[in-house]
């Protein structure tokens, strides 16, 4: 009796022990994908610029559409869930375009002119930003066994405001970080 006492407990601080290090291991995969989410809001700013110089307008549906079509096809290679990797870059861009949006209203209130410099859309952003994509993907794909109870999307959304820059809205961080929330509370 007393060999199978010491069996259980064995177990369950086995148990204690491996759930720890899972915990632990979903924190830094969780941290991990909120830096590279800061890394991709901290692009928007320069976006705005080069649109603000241009004049092109800030939403840009074919852009996004071709972005969600490759995402779509990468996801099905990875195992990623399609609905979970359309739902949040669709969620990035708009985070993004909140934060242009801004920056456009904010310098239209100043009456600012064009920019002596500014970079290139083509040529300056949107390598860094498919570098970041595929960067993402990666982390969601870390990340998609990660399920969120009430008490973790608390601690979630506590952890992307001290990770994700405070120059940025609390609006662009819930619209970056919801469908992560949205998804791991169904899982």
């Amino acid at each position: 009796m007393k060999v199978f006492l010491k069996f259980i407990l064995f177990v369950l601080f086995l148990g204690n022990i491996i759930s720890c290090i899972n915990r632990y291991e979903q924190k830094n995969n969780e941290q991990s994908l909120l830096k590279l989410i800061d890394k991709r809001l901290k692009m928007a700013p320069l976006v705005a610029k080069s649109k603000w110089n241009t004049k092109a307008p800030i939403d840009d549906p074919v852009r996004e559409k071709s972005i969600l079509d490759s995402v779509k096809v990468k996801s099905k290679k990875m195992g990623i869930d399609e609905n979970l990797v359309i739902h949040f870059f669709q969620a990035q861009f708009e985070a993004g375009k909140i934060v242009q949006r801004q920056l456009h209203n904010q310098w239209k209130a100043q009456n600012q002119s064009l920019f002596n410099t500014a970079p290139n859309l083509a040529t300056d952003i949107r390598p860094v930003l498919d570098s970041l994509t595929t960067l993402l993907l990666l982390e969601l794909q870390k990340n998609e066994n990660n399920s969120l109870d009430a008490q973790s999307i608390k601690g979630f959304r506590k952890e992307a405001r001290k990770i994700i820059s405070s120059k940025f809205t609390n609006e662009v961080v819930e619209t970056a970080i919801k469908p992560l929330e949205v998804y791991g509370a169904s899982k």
